[in-house]
């Protein structure tokens, strides 16, 4: 978990350290406080504020501005989500992890829904990397370079356990062995936390080990895979296809065993034509994952 300090905290909201103190003892903003009282914050802490205080919102700007991304600002308050990916995807391709995570965090801070942020912002910018990719502008190596930095930056957006209110359910998320970048089951793990589920992300696994004793001792209610149609997601190529295959089909025969509800994200269900019947629910878009949860 990435956490802000009161430093970071008190540019980006525009007020001195002392301002900021006394808003975290009279509960204006929360935040958790180490063994030596230094003051710790996360993403969701700022947000929450801004939802807490609209009069604010200037603020971000102050914040944004004083980071020199400000032309970043304008075009989220006006929604420019076309022009936001176009960014994203220029900036994760040069490693600018500062851009990435301003307009990642800059989004979620000005409360735009988090499946939004990954519909309109982050898929259309992992697309534009995927095209260049095919017409050989860019490399495999940069592609996978840009989907570790967007990934690194969402990643942030996952605080605590769940991020929001609990619903009492717990989710596995599971990637496959073969992929690398798993920005889709990170993003599905965002959807699932702010919809008030408790998630166990796997990331990608080397072996699924005792995938039973961990879905009864960690009493999951549902299991969800994401598998992608692009280039950088080797899981889908001929030479790991049957593999893929086979880990799929292990999986979703055990959670059927087990009565749990399997979840299979993204497009590359395609290359698996065989399991369609076998899942109980598939989605493409992370706005359709939020309402298959809610």
């Amino acid at each position: 978990m990435r956490y802000l300090n009161s430093n970071d905290v008190a540019k980006i909201l525009g007020v001195n350290i002392s301002t900021l103190k006394r808003w975290t003892e009279n509960g204006t903003i929360e935040c958790t406080k180490t063994v030596g009282g230094h003051r710790k914050f996360t993403m969701h802490n700022v947000r929450n504020y801004y939802k807490n205080h609209k009069t604010a919102d200037k603020n971000i700007g102050l914040g944004l501005e004083f980071l020199k991304h400000k032309k970043i600002y304008q075009l989220i308050s006006k929604n420019k989500f076309k022009e936001l990916a176009k960014i994203l995807a220029e900036s994760s391709l040069e490693s600018d992890d500062l851009t990435v995570s301003t307009i990642i965090n800059g989004a979620y801070m000005k409360d735009i829904q988090v499946e939004k942020i990954c519909d309109e912002i982050v898929e259309p910018a992992s697309t534009i990397v995927e095209n260049a990719l095919r017409q050989g502008y860019t490399s495999h190596i940069e592609s996978f370079i840009s989907r570790k930095v967007i990934t690194r930056a969402i990643e942030g957006l996952n605080h605590n356990k769940p991020n929001g209110s609990y619903n009492g359910k717990s989710a596995l998320c599971i990637n496959f062995e073969d992929n690398l970048p798993d920005l889709g089951v990170v993003m599905s793990e965002i959807i699932l936390r702010h919809s008030g589920y408790n998630v166990f992300n796997s990331g990608s696994h080397a072996d699924l080990g005792n995938l039973k004793l961990v879905v009864k001792k960690k009493q999951v209610d549902l299991i969800l895979f994401y598998l992608c149609n692009m280039q950088c997601c080797m899981a889908t190529v001929k030479a790991n296809l049957a593999k893929t295959k086979h880990q799929s089909t292990e999986i979703i025969s055990l959670a059927q065993h087990l009565g749990v509800s399997v979840i299979f994200g993204g497009t590359g269900l395609q290359f698996l034509p065989t399991l369609e019947t076998s899942v109980n629910t598939t989605f493409v878009k992370y706005s359709d994952l939020r309402q298959i949860i809610s």
